[in-house]
């Protein structure tokens, strides 16, 4: 067999869609390939896995051109559950494939439905679950799982029916550090000794990089680069022009004019010093500035939390523990933690969208007691918040409940919103027929378009390329410039460096670190404890000369200004 997976001038054009979503796609993905499927949100990267076991065309309404062959048959020629035996598809939220009670009888759940006898569904099950690391979890209930080991209990179900592709979209998008690296592990350890084919779609390009073998990327529906990963290190433009993060040693190196082929910081480190006489005595990050967090907490508070608890089914299960918070008006707080430490539930608190079991919430001095204007939400899932037929509707719906704007509630800052989230020309389109990304965005502009005093953001980042988080992250800065308070809850721990006044880390129920950036990702103890680590670049300035630096820049230009004429090699860093 030549190819596992090969397109062949394929092109896919969704009904009611006047372009493609794919166009003319040509790719080989050779057995045994670890393929990293990248690109901006909206390139059409998600639509071209979904073919590759046959759920475009036969589940999905539009128009296929070309051809695609797995294992050397045509996707054409087998409905969506035969070809379930030769690739399995691992969706973004496990919670959207995920149906049993039980984590042994979800990982058998597609072999009962092909009608294989209990005796051989038994052992395949149990070493489906031993592949994923959840075997000693068989009899627990599906609900009892963690964000990672939900998703490595979506591999399990598919990885029980044995097949040679494993397909995934964006596996890693919802899970805390910790989850991710469990989740990557296991995909690595399936492809170097099962040689399971796989296929990956993720942005998060700074943790999936290391693990593949090769990289393609998509834009506006094409395949424009496709190589090896090691050449990828050496195309920072090209990656960066189209939105995507390559990892930050990486970086760093790129502007230091290093050639490196490894993300690896130990390797990083070690190229620049081959360049650069680096002096090491510790410097302080210029990523904080001095006094911020106690000029913020002189002002009045948008919002404080009191003594706060909370639980959803029985009271000796506690999701939220006493919790104390308080911000303040101009203040950007990253919310961080594990999955399941309560970081959603307390922002479903602050947004008035659930009753505290005990304790008290004041927005602007007042008592919390329903949902406030004063708070606006963005829900993890924006689906949920989606509903009306346009874009532009849905931006303006918020303003035109108030009778402001035009007919739709659509204003000058409705248009701003729009132009800065990328969104422009997507005005007249049906918000849920966007990809997730776009309808998170869309979700944003809806909520920040009647400027609410408190903003509070569930995992904004999510599904979203570094461009489109750079737009949000800077959009939201300069909404806290004017004074607006945010809560952001994410993963992204290089984001929350970057763009975080304060970082606030929640740990069952409780919150165990309140404070800047540079001083939460220095405690070990905790990041561990809480499934946290620090930003690559915080390591590499470490490693490279004792620095606490948590951006590229800092690095870069400490190197810069402390090796002036050190440079050795052959093309000077300028």
């Amino acid at each position: 067999m030549d190819s596992m997976v090969q397109f062949c001038n394929v092109s896919f054009t969704y009904k009611h869609r006047s372009t493609p979503s794919v166009n003319n796609v040509s790719l080989q993905v050779l057995p045994g390939d670890f393929l990293l499927l990248t690109g901006a949100t909206g390139c059409g990267k998600s639509t071209l896995l979904k073919m590759i076991n046959g759920l475009i065309p036969h589940e999905s309404g539009g128009k296929l051109a070309g051809e695609i062959f797995v294992a050397g048959r045509s996707t054409r020629d087998f409905a969506v559950a035969e070809m379930s035996r030769t690739v399995g598809m691992v969706f973004q939220n496990p919670d959207d494939q995920i149906f049993s009670t039980t984590v042994f009888d979800e990982a058998a759940f597609v072999l009962e439905n092909m009608g294989m006898p209990l005796a051989k569904i038994e052992p395949q099950v149990k070493e489906a679950l031993q592949l994923v690391g959840l075997l000693d979890k068989a009899e627990a209930s599906v609900h009892a799982l963690s964000g990672g080991q939900k998703q490595r209990l979506a591999v399990a179900a598919v990885l029980a029916a044995e097949p040679l592709v494993l397909a995934l979209d964006e596996p890693i998008s919802q899970l805390d550090p910790q989850g991710a690296v469990e989740l990557l592990s296991v995909l690595k350890q399936l492809n170097a000794n099962l040689g399971i084919t796989i296929i990956i779609v993720e942005h998060r390009l700074h943790e999936v990089l290391p693990l593949c073998h090769k990289v393609a990327i998509m834009d506006a529906g094409k395949l424009i680069w496709q190589g090896k990963c090691e050449a990828a290190y050496g195309r920072q433009e090209l990656f960066a022009a189209y939105g995507l993060r390559l990892p930050q040693p990486v970086t760093i190196c790129h502007q230091l004019g290093v050639a490196v082929s490894s993300a690896k910081v130990s390797e990083a480190v070690a190229a620049i010093r081959q360049c650069y006489t680096v002096p090491h005595y510790e410097v302080i990050a210029a990523a904080t500035a001095p006094g911020r967090l106690e000029e913020l907490r002189s002002k009045l508070p948008a919002a404080t939390v009191r003594r706060l608890s909370f639980y959803y089914d029985k009271p000796m299960n506690l999701v939220l523990k006493e919790v104390d918070l308080t911000l303040f008006p101009g203040q950007f707080v990253a919310l961080m933690g594990s999955n399941g430490a309560g970081k959603s539930t307390l922002l479903h608190l602050i947004g008035g969208l659930f009753r505290p079991t005990a304790g008290s919430i004041t927005v602007l001095g007042q008592e919390l007691t329903a949902v406030s204007p004063a708070v606006g939400m963005v829900l993890q899932n924006p689906d949920f918040m989606l509903f009306n037929s346009t874009v532009r509707e849905e931006i303006g719906f918020s303003l035109q409940q108030q009778h402001k704007g035009d007919a739709y509630g659509w204003t000058g800052y409705c248009q701003l919103l729009v132009d800065k989230l990328g969104l422009s020309g997507l005005e007249e389109d049906f918000p849920l027929a966007l990809s997730r990304g776009q309808r998170l965005r869309v979700a944003i502009a809806a909520v920040l378009s009647s400027r609410p005093p408190v903003l509070l953001l569930d995992e904004p980042t999510t599904g979203q390329d570094i461009g489109h988080i750079e737009d949000i992250a800077l959009l939201l800065k300069e909404y806290t410039s004017q004074g607006g308070s945010i809560v952001f809850c994410t993963h992204d721990t290089e984001v929350a460096a970057r763009f975080a006044d304060r970082i606030v880390v929640m740990h069952q129920g409780k919150i165990v670190a309140d404070d800047a950036p540079i001083a939460i990702f220095q405690q070990q103890a905790i990041l561990k404890a809480s499934g946290l680590k620090p930003p690559a670049v915080l390591l590499t300035a470490q490693a490279l000369y004792s620095g606490t630096a948590l951006t590229v820049e800092e690095v870069v230009g400490y190197v810069r200004q402390t090796c002036m004429g050190s440079y050795t090699g052959e093309n000077p860093a300028s």
